[in-house]
């Protein structure tokens, strides 16, 4: 009887290690996964843009997982996080509303958001959201707030009502 006991005790030890260690395992390579990623890639991931910025109420950059900035060394600076609506996931990309667009900033986005064939629209307050589905689903998403030009991309169609909800949570 007393063998038996010391027999399971090893064996609860042994499984009870394999199992951390392979918990350990799992973890680490995560970790290692997700740095890859952003090597791969060439983006830094940073906290400061270098310009006002907005983001989800409730949520800091950190959360989002940092800035990556999208556009050509050489040009302008575009950052975007990423971040889901209803489960899909999204890239919102944010810069300083461009010069060209400070006068009649209504029509230049309109002018953009149907080169992106934007042309399905929501109104949040005075904001007017343009949106613009693909065949396959993925949408383009484009409006101002707060001095800055967003554009939103998802992996697939998102309802409007839940476009409007994260429009106007950005703050």
């Amino acid at each position: 009887m007393i063998q038996m006991e010391k027999r399971l005790k090893k064996r609860t030890i042994i499984v009870g290690s394999i199992f951390a260690i392979v918990l350990i395992i799992a973890i680490i390579t995560a970790v290692a996964i997700n740095r890859q990623a952003n090597h791969k890639t060439g983006q830094t991931i940073i906290q400061n843009p270098g310009y006002t910025t907005i983001l989800p109420t409730g949520k800091s950059i950190v959360q989002l997982g940092g800035w990556v900035r999208v556009s050509p060394t050489g040009s302008d600076p575009v950052y975007a996080y990423a971040d889901t609506v209803s489960g899909v996931p999204i890239s919102v990309s944010q810069q300083p509303l461009p010069a060209s667009f400070k006068n009649n900033s209504d029509s230049k986005v309109a002018e953009l958001a149907k080169s992106y064939n934007a042309t399905a629209t929501i109104t949040i307050g005075d904001t007017t959201v343009y949106i613009g589905t693909s065949a396959k689903g993925p949408q383009s998403v484009i409006f101002t707030k707060s001095n800055l030009l967003i554009l939103i991309k998802s992996e697939k169609k998102i309802e409007n009502a839940a476009w409007s909800t994260y429009a106007a949570s950005l703050q």
